[in-house]
């Protein structure tokens, strides 16, 4: 166990804790309202807008969020995704409206929200992230996170999750594991490309280390979601080069005329 680790405080600063507490509140009442809309597009934009608005908010100010795709400069591209938080200070949106387009190398988090989860939104989601990690940033792969590797300044890692309002089933989070690791194997995509899963007052499940934790009353699974995340994309972006726009751009050879003095 680390030294940082043992140093921390036992329990969460209360401000802190109740500013959470709220804002998943806030959550839930406007997914209770959004229940009452008839048309599926309209109710699926409802229920993302809460969870981006949570993260505009609770996340430093480098840092923003948009749904849309993400491209390489090969021009790859990604599925569109519900929430992508991405650093402001080198991530351009192409389009102005969402859903926008964000360049790879720019891209810290990429979160799928799910109104019900199931087995078929488990594998929805394993594809498009199967498909996210088809892009080259720098040229390069997407990496996964290795315990006690030190990345590159050119390695990406992206933090990708599922957010569901709710589950189609009351099994326990050890079951909803398990069902998911089941589809994963069935189409035989990674479980692990998916970093977190959490299930609105159910829990949080983590794929990589096969372990889950049941919300509790003050949110401790959300708390944790949300933690995860946020000291991941904290150390990512301090340590990963700024997108490289010249390669977006092209030689743009060609276009230029010598002066002849007349």
């Amino acid at each position: 166990m680390s030294k940082y680790y043992k140093e921390r405080p036992i329990e969460r600063h209360e401000a802190i804790k109740q500013r959470i507490i709220g804002a998943i509140k806030n959550i839930e009442a406007i997914y209770a309202l959004s229940s009452a809309l008839n048309h599926n597009l309209s109710k699926g934009e409802y229920r993302e807008k809460p969870i981006q608005d949570f993260f505009k908010e609770l996340l430093p100010n480098k840092f923003d969020v948009s749904s849309g795709e993400v491209i390489d400069y090969k021009g790859k591209v990604s599925s569109q995704s519900d929430v992508i938080i991405y650093r402001n200070l080198d991530g351009i949106p192409i389009l102005q409206s969402e859903p926008t387009i964000l360049q790879i190398e720019s891209i810290m988090s990429i979160i799928e929200v799910k109104s019900t989860i199931n087995v078929s939104e488990y594998e929805d989601c394993l594809k498009k992230i199967k498909k996210l990690y088809t892009l080259k940033p720098f040229g390069n792969n997407i990496q996964q996170y290795e315990r006690g590797r030190i990345p590159h300044k050119k390695d990406v890692r992206v933090f990708t999750s599922i957010f569901a309002y709710s589950s189609d089933s009351n099994m326990s989070l050890n079951d909803e594991l398990s069902r998911y690791l089941r589809k994963a194997n069935e189409i035989g995509i990674d479980p692990t490309l998916i970093d977190r899963i959490y299930i609105l007052n159910k829990g949080v499940i983590n794929p990589s280390d096969r372990v889950y934790s049941d919300e509790t009353e003050d949110k401790r699974a959300f708390f944790y979601f949300y933690s995860n995340l946020l000291q991941f994309i904290m150390r990512e972006s301090r340590r990963r080069d700024e997108v490289p726009y010249l390669d977006y751009f092209g030689r743009m050879t060609g276009g230029w005329e010598k002066y002849e003095p007349i």
